[in-house]
């Protein structure tokens, strides 16, 4: 049997890869995807991040309060600070500087025994002085040296990982003399009293410690629990507070303690308030730009020094002295977010106020 076969007949081609057209279409359909996907591939990082930086927090609190338990009250917000501008408030009046801090003073309760250890707490945390009557620092201006390898470590319970900003610095011009300090994204509450007040201040002006003041006002001071009159679950404990800020040599600084290292300030809105009342009231609300007039040239409106802040959307994290962390909204009311700093000033303050 033969088969003839035609050899002028075409022969359909099976056809390899694809047109232009059908390529780009292709392209276009995973970039929409991408662009649907992206935005809730970030917000659930950001909930991650967010919900590590409540857990610092609460490490931070939790440790705040095994120090209260083991040596009768938490520990002063700065030991000796060079901020006490108003009166030298040391053994014999000779204007003494250590500039420990508080968050030293917890290590081994963040189980940081081997920094802990390893900081002299007989010398200074930096050299770092100001203008008042505490220039004196102890050992010398070089003795600050010996506690840098713990001042400069990066403690990571002390940083948001929300936060971006930068986490060591140095800087030459006091009172922010710093030598790659390690900063920290939590402070102290201090209502309005920082650290320019201190012990014998308050004696002197107030006839004892301000109703008004918190758990950190000043320096040199501790507070226990049962000082906590206003409550533990409506008292502020430690604050979030961004490092980027207005300028760059503001605080915080969790070891070595210059200006502005420690607190977290907040004034009362309240004009008829003349103890705690401050027109530049609106910079310490929660994530407030610094007012124009603290910062001439920040064209960012970035947070003053002392300000609450954070990087997470709508407010910030802040732990209670009864270990809790909330979420402190930025349109807190002004009444009830200067009410939850203070210890002793008798306001009732409900839940869903903040």
């Amino acid at each position: 049997m033969n088969v003839r076969v035609d050899r002028g007949s075409s022969v359909p081609q099976r056809r390899l890869g694809f047109t232009l057209i059908e390529l780009l279409v292709v392209i276009a359909i995973i970039a929409v995807l991408i662009a649907l996907l992206l935005p809730a591939v970030q917000a659930a990082r950001e909930a991650a991040r967010r919900s590590q930086c409540v857990n610092n927090l609460k490490q931070i609190a939790l440790a705040m309060m095994n120090y209260e338990s083991a040596n009768g009250s938490f520990p002063p917000a700065k030991l000796y600070s060079a901020g006490t501008t108003s009166s030298a408030n040391d053994p014999g009046g000779k204007g003494l500087v250590l500039n420990t801090t508080a968050l030293t003073m917890i290590l081994g309760n963040l189980e940081q025994s081997a920094l802990l250890a390893a900081y002299n707490f007989a010398l200074p945390s930096s050299n770092s002085v100001n203008s008042g009557v505490n220039v004196n620092l102890v050992g010398g201006a070089q003795s600050y040296l010996a506690n840098t390898t713990v001042t400069c470590s990066m403690v990571a319970t002390y940083f948001c990982p929300s936060d971006g900003g930068e986490r060591s610095y140095s800087y030459t011009t006091k009172p922010y003399l710093a030598l790659n300090a390690a900063r920290s994204s939590y402070g102290l509450p201090a209502a309005k009293y920082y650290e320019s007040y201190n012990v014998l201040f308050d004696q002197q002006n107030f006839g004892g410690r301000p109703p008004q003041d918190a758990i950190f006002s000043g320096t040199d001071v501790s507070t226990t629990i049962s000082m906590i009159s206003d409550g533990t679950s409506n008292t502020c404990l430690v604050h979030e507070s961004r490092l980027e800020k207005g300028n760059a040599f503001y605080g915080l600084y969790w070891g070595q303690g210059v200006w502005t290292s420690t607190h977290v300030l907040v004034y009362d809105s309240n004009p008829n308030n003349k103890t705690s009342y401050s027109t530049t009231w609106t910079s310490q609300m929660p994530n407030a730009p610094a007012a124009l007039s603290q910062v001439p040239k920040n064209p960012r409106r970035l947070g003053f020094a002392w300000t609450s802040s954070s990087w997470h959307s709508g407010g910030v994290n802040t732990a209670f002295a009864d270990g809790s962390v909330r979420f402190i909204k930025n349109s807190v009311n002004p009444t009830a977010w200067f009410a939850i700093q203070t210890r002793a000033n008798g306001e009732v303050v409900s839940a869903d106020a903040f």
